[in-house]
């Protein structure tokens, strides 16, 4: 779980949860209040998280699974992925750059 770098709280997995729908750069500390960037490494893992249930559907229309099984199997991943999120997040002072 997430620990703010100004307070060191540590963020429930709830409360990151509902963070991540912001779609904002920065995060706000419930505690101290201060503004909180995730890092690099994080970002580079939650999107290549996201990208893992499109990816997981290549090669089950391959072995031509019926369609029911593969969007069952999809909609599992995309449940996964939503729940494993929250533990990917370390957060920063200041925002990183991507490059």
């Amino acid at each position: 779980m997430p620990t703010c770098q100004h307070c060191y709280a540590k963020w429930s997995w709830r409360e990151t949860f509902c963070k991540m729908f912001t779609f904002k750069n920065k995060l706000k500390c419930s505690s101290c209040e201060t503004f909180q960037y995730l890092s690099k490494k994080s970002r580079n893992q939650i999107s290549l998280l996201s990208v893992m249930p499109c990816l997981s559907s290549i090669p089950l229309l391959s072995f031509n699974l019926p369609i029911k099984i593969i969007i069952s199997l999809q909609f599992l991943t995309i449940v996964l992925a939503l729940i494993w999120m929250p533990f990917l997040y370390k957060l920063n002072n200041k925002d990183e750059p991507m490059w």
